[in-house]
Parts: structure tokens; sequence; C-alpha cells
């Protein structure tokens, strides 16, 4: 993978990551309960804000169910 492509998947994973954490403190869940929602613990939930990991389809779709909103609205 070049310099520039991992750039742009570095940024989307950050852009991803913020989308969760705005959604998440607007309805006032923690990270671990966020965590604890989808299967998950809170230190998944801090490396997926900081866009630190990737996160797969299935675990995606647990989080977009548990914040109450579409995958598209998180991957804008």
């Amino acid at each position: 993978m070049r310099m520039g492509e991992w750039m742009t998947l570095n940024k989307r994973r950050k852009r991803l990551g913020n989308a969760v954490r705005v959604e998440r403190v607007e309805q006032r869940l923690s990270q671990e309960r966020l965590g604890r929602m989808v299967g998950t613990n809170q230190t998944y939930i801090s490396l997926l804000e900081a866009g630190e990991i990737n996160v797969t389809f299935n675990k995606l779709c647990r989080i977009a169910e548990a914040l109450e909103v579409e995958v598209s609205d998180l991957v804008r």
C-alpha cells in the first residue's frame, strides 16, 4: 500500500471514530455502556473512536443499531 492510500484510510478511520463518538456523547452513553450494548468493551470503543483499529462491518452494524442510526450516518 502506498503512503497516500494509507493516509486516506487513516483519515477515514478517524472520521468514523469521531462520528461514533459524537453520536455516543449526544446520547449520553459511556464508552463502557456502548461496549456492553454491542458485545465488546470500553477499550475497543476507545480505540475505534481514536481511529486506531479497523472495525468489522458486523460490529459497525451493531454499533449503528445501538446508537439508533444508520451505518451510512457514521461513514459519511
